[in-house]
């Protein structure tokens, strides 16, 4: 989808949504809301438009060394011209757009993303890491921009037409040994028959096969796999998104150096102006066309 050409689509677009079509899941986490778009694809939403974020001093944030983990598509990769590429890296390029500042981002390891800052390697991270409060300690979290939710999956001859007690009674459902969802149905659904598995390959495998009716997973790679050729079109997501911090956590946000209150402050105001503008449609819809809220 290009940059530029649909920005005032979006703008249009995003607002209709949010003042007609604003959906909540069935574990309420506090902090997220869905808008929809026309197509269907629920679009997560983690910005409160009641509240307000000062505008950056531009003496205090000047540039942006963006971090970001290597090789993780759809949120990391490098492009065919050698660039980074990938939803984060758009989205950090759109954050220094909106701030008006020079920009680089740089691919790291894992084990080197999660040092980075303290070895002065960057000013911020914006990668999946777990919002906790170890985490807290070693760095200061924007407003969540993204989410990861569980959620069921079917082969697309499923039968059911809807989660609720009663159906899963009846039914066989995956998930991965000592995951969150795992944890998750055991809580809220402990009359279910869950089947157990040590990876989450092998719970797809079993999917597939017709081992289980349905598996509970993460929500985020799980749209990821349904979107790609090694899922072959066989699944889609049953019922809507569960988004329990105390199991799926607080969602994925910048991470910065706890000192650099003017960075966050900046990029949290950029992230706000993105989605209320419609850019952050744009960028998600380019990388999640499926959507997994």
């Amino acid at each position: 989808m290009p940059r530029t050409g649909n920005r005032r689509f979006f703008h249009r677009l995003t607002l209709a949504a949010m003042a007609v079509c604003v959906a909540l899941s069935p574990v309420m986490s506090g902090f997220s809301v869905h808008a929809q778009v026309p197509d269907g694809v629920n679009v997560p939403g983690f910005w409160d438009p009641n509240r307000r974020f000062p505008k950056p001093d531009r003496t205090k944030v000047r540039a942006i060394r963006f971090l970001t983990e290597q090789e993780s598509p759809p949120f990391s990769f490098t492009a065919p011209d050698g660039l980074p590429a990938g939803f984060n890296v758009d989205l950090a390029r759109a954050v220094c757009e909106e701030l008006d500042v020079p920009c680089t981002i740089q691919e790291l390891k894992w084990d080197l993303l999660v040092k980075a800052i303290e070895d002065d390697r960057g000013d911020a991270i914006i990668a999946p890491i777990p919002i906790t409060a170890e985490s807290r300690q070693k760095y200061d979290f924007t407003n969540p921009f993204l989410g990861r939710p569980g959620r069921f999956i079917a082969t697309k001859s499923t039968l059911i037409q809807a989660i609720t007690s009663a159906e899963l009674a009846e039914r066989k459902v995956g998930v991965v040994a000592g995951t969150p969802h795992a944890g998750f149905i055991a809580t809220y659904f402990p009359a279910v028959d869950t089947i157990t598995y040590e990876t989450t390959v092998k719970a797809r495998e079993a999917l597939t096969s017709g081992a289980i009716d349905l598996l509970f997973t993460d929500a985020l790679t799980a749209g990821v796999w349904l979107n790609s050729e090694a899922a072959k079109g066989c699944c889609i997501f049953i019922g809507e998104a569960y988004t329990d911090p105390h199991f799926f956590g607080e969602g994925i946000a910048v991470a910065v150096d706890p000192g650099r209150k003017a960075l966050r402050e900046a990029i949290d105001y950029a992230l706000r102006r993105i989605y209320f503008n419609g850019r952050y449609f744009e960028i998600f819809l380019r990388y999640f066309p499926r959507g997994y809220y």
